[in-house]
């Protein structure tokens, strides 16, 4: 590997992984409960609906939360905060 000097360059970002979600999970719930009510009726669908939009808020919310959480990292890290 060409232009890597080991261990002495200095690492410019961290590997961020997301951590462990319980939304998808919901998600996929809500989507099965969903299609099982495009066969067994409309009370199905109501609840595979809230259950799909419960999951998807709960997600957008996670990483609404993990975005902030890495600003703060990089800003106090970094230097680029407004500190």
């Amino acid at each position: 590997m060409a232009g890597h000097s080991g261990a002495s360059a200095p690492a410019e970002h961290e590997i961020h992984t997301a951590p462990p979600s319980i939304s998808p999970p919901i998600i996929g719930l809500g989507v099965a409960i969903l299609s099982f009510g495009i066969l067994f009726g409309l009370w199905l669908i109501l609840v595979g609906g809230a259950i799909l939009l419960i999951g998807i808020a709960t997600w957008l919310i996670d990483d609404a939360r993990n975005m902030v959480r890495a600003q703060q990292r990089e800003g106090d890290g970094a230097g680029h905060g407004a500190h």
